[in-house]
């Protein structure tokens, strides 16, 4: 099966780090099973074909942003981490007719791209002008790597160790200021320092870690697997208030979490208020202690998660969405289409899934059909993929509010079509009927999947009642 090009690009220029492009691998290993990515590197070295060449393919680009068009095709998905990108840059994209997608923290210009994700948690909508993009705001949507992601196991380690990082570079070296905190604690200490690649000061940590009375065990460029098995068998973790304190607070351990530069000030203001298992500090205001340290110490392991670890299944099926919107067109139902909704209306599973599952004659069927078409209160769409009938969605207007109803055709489903058809159709209903009353779904408890696909709308569930002598759920959309 043909799969969507997922062509990412994040922002490898020299000196800045990696956490660009490990946001980007988060993503990749999220959507990797489903899409055909590429990493599209504009400063490529050695380094970082090794790393991006064990989750996707890699190519080694060019700095000139006009090559980086270049690569792109009619149909790709482009995935950008990089602030180098600005509104003129997405609009050239999406000329190209790609769907654009952006990982992105700062909200200060204008937007163009379909979907922005931004897991800094506290951000409201509002505080974004993208009146045009779909907005993943907060922890639900965690851009975590797998082993973040995967159940915490209980474990026979002993868990005392100090875990250190401050990300790939540290360029304001406060891992090497930290250590020489911690030479004042009067207990002797097990610490982990981890450092990437990029680490500028590695002579001078040497040095401090040589004079250090604690043992101190300097790790560099760990994958995600070991970073995680270190996270998980720490008592403490002192880490920058970026994506590392996120993966520190999945995996439940207690942290010093320390703001290093202003674009992490949504994530130290969130944790600071919500998490009892973890000190914050603005490093621009107070430097890490030896108080400080004695305090965090003595925290708990938090009672409640903070992040629920299906973050890589939400931003899977908006990339879903975004696949099928490329493709997916509605239009409305006309007389000859009557035989096509034939078809579809007996299938055995929408028949099954119906509140009256007898098999519809063709006789009565064209009666309901062409009935429906010339009611002023029914409007029909029906759905086609790259131009090929796939389903239908169906709005009855009954008083002040509307009924819908949704099936695909056998061929189609499991192709996750079912959230684009009933978005595309509410936006249609809107238009065609000049009204803005609530939709209602109706469902049969034992149809999950739909249930499911109605949800993700922000369809919201009511009550529960039986429906001609079934079990089933009400849904509302306002």
């Amino acid at each position: 099966m043909h799969k969507t090009r997922v062509v990412i690009k994040p922002d490898t220029t020299p000196g800045i780090g990696l956490g660009h492009l490990y946001r980007c691998l988060s993503i990749i290993s999220m959507i990797k099973d489903y899409f055909d990515c590429i990493l599209y590197d504009s400063f490529p070295t050695k380094k970082i074909e090794q790393i991006a060449s064990t989750y996707c393919k890699y190519e080694k680009g060019k700095q000139l942003f006009g090559s980086f068009l270049e690569f792109l095709n009619e149909d790709d998905i482009v995935l950008i981490d990089d602030y180098n990108i600005n509104a003129k840059d997405e609009l050239a994209i999406k000329q190209l007719k790609t769907m654009l997608v952006l990982i992105d923290d700062n909200f200060f210009r204008k937007y163009h791209a379909d979907l922005i994700i931004n897991h800094c948690p506290g951000i409201k909508p509002n505080q974004y002008n993208a009146p045009k993009s779909k907005l993943l705001l907060g922890l639900d949507y965690a851009i975590l790597r797998p082993a973040f992601l995967a159940p915490i196991k209980s474990s026979n380690i002993n868990n005392d160790n100090i875990f250190i990082c401050f990300g790939g570079d540290d360029s304001k070296n406060l891992t090497s200021q930290t250590i020489k905190t911690l030479e004042k604690v009067s207990t002797q200490l097990n610490i982990k320092v981890v450092i990437g690649p990029r680490f500028a000061n590695k002579n001078k940590l040497n040095t401090e870690i040589e004079k250090s009375k604690h043992n101190i065990e300097l790790l560099a460029s760990v994958n995600e697997f070991e970073m995680a098995k270190l996270i998980h068998s720490s008592k403490l973790c002192i880490v920058a208030c970026s994506s590392i304190l996120i993966e520190v607070k999945a995996m439940g351990v207690p942290c010093i979490g320390i703001k290093y530069v202003n674009n992490q000030e949504s994530i130290y203001n969130y944790f600071n208020i919500y998490d009892k298992s973890g000190i914050y500090i603005d490093n621009d205001k107070e430097s890490f202690s030896v108080r400080l340290f004695n305090k965090a110490i003595k925290l708990d392991k938090p009672s409640n998660e903070l992040i629920d670890k299906e973050s890589g299944k939400r931003i899977l099926n908006n990339f879903f969405d975004l696949r099928n919107k490329s493709k997916l067109i509605l239009k409305e139902a006309l007389s000859e289409d009557a035989l096509t909704y034939f078809k579809l209306v007996n299938d055995p599973q929408v028949r099954k899934n119906s509140f009256q599952t007898d098999h519809i004659t063709i006789k009565r069927h064209l009666t309901w059909f062409k009935n429906k078409i010339l009611s002023k209160n029914s409007f029909l769409f029906l759905a086609k993929l790259n131009n090929v009938p796939c389903g239908q969605i169906r709005f009855d207007i009954d008083k002040q509010s509307a009924f819908v109803d949704i099936s695909v055709a056998k061929n189609f489903r499991g192709k996750h079509l079912s959230p684009c058809i009933i978005e595309l159709g509410i936006k249609m209903f809107k238009e065609k009927s000049k009204k803005n009353i609530p939709i209602i779904a109706e469902i049969k408890i034992t149809n999950q999947k739909s249930i499911n696909s109605f949800k993700r709308i922000n369809f919201i569930e009511t009550k529960r009642k039986k429906i001609n002598g079934f079990d089933s759920v009400i849904l509302i959309h306002e």
